[in-house]
């Protein structure tokens, strides 16, 4: 049986759109430009699942 879905190539995934997900991919980028990153996100946008009642201090996250 042939399988027809598309599929993409990355040199890394990234699974979930959150804090460290997200701080985590720019330093990758900002470490290797070249790196292909994906991040995914099973919200219907960036960060859509961050909300678990933890604090949260975005001045790092702002400084990437």
């Amino acid at each position: 049986m042939r399988d027809d879905r598309e599929s993409m190539e990355f040199d890394v995934v990234v699974v979930g759109g959150g804090p460290s997900g997200l701080s985590s991919a720019i330093r990758l980028k900002q470490l290797c430009p070249d790196l292909s990153v994906c991040v995914l996100e099973k919200g219907s946008e960036i960060g859509a699942h961050i909300l678990s009642g933890a604090i949260f201090e975005p001045h790092a996250l702002a400084e990437l």
